[in-house]
């Protein structure tokens, strides 16, 4: 890997990476805790009532996040990802919890709803931190010089 893509004006490539790791380590407790079975909410940091296919979803997009972090473009592409995939999910699941006391058919409770809603303000800040990081001033060429 190019020391160069980890420079100091990578801060926000280093906190997307960051935060994969923290997705990470959450879905693999979330998968610990529900002794790897298909159902049922495990509680997560007495927070977080995680089923397998959340730790899962978790688990496989902190990986994602972590592969992605040290090119600017997959950066980019990650966190608006992110930030879309957060904002559907934070929406979906506060509109279905206020139709009924019950839990969601995602089995999302409000906890994991503004887990949600902070990943994609998260998102949405690392993407406007690297929108406004200076470009290379060189244009790249697609064939190299003879």
């Amino acid at each position: 890997m190019d020391p160069r893509r980890w420079s100091p004006k990578a801060g926000w490539q280093l906190l997307l990476a960051a935060e994969g790791l923290l997705l990470i380590a959450l879905g693999l407790l979330g998968l610990a805790n529900a002794g790897w079975h298909a159902s049922g909410d495990v509680p997560v940091l007495l927070v977080f009532q995680l089923n397998t296919a959340h730790s899962l979803l978790l688990l496989s997009f902190g990986a994602v996040a972590v592969l992605a972090a040290p090119w600017r473009r997959c950066a980019v592409l990650c966190t608006t990802v992110q930030t879309v995939g957060g904002v559907l999910l934070f929406v979906y699941g506060t509109a279905e919890s206020t139709l009924d006391k019950g839990r969601t058919p995602l089995l999302l409770g409000p906890a994991e709803n503004f887990l949600h809603a902070g990943l994609a303000v998260l998102g949405f800040v690392i993407l406007c931190g690297l929108e406004s990081m200076p470009r290379p001033t060189h244009r790249r060429r697609m064939v190299p010089r003879h």
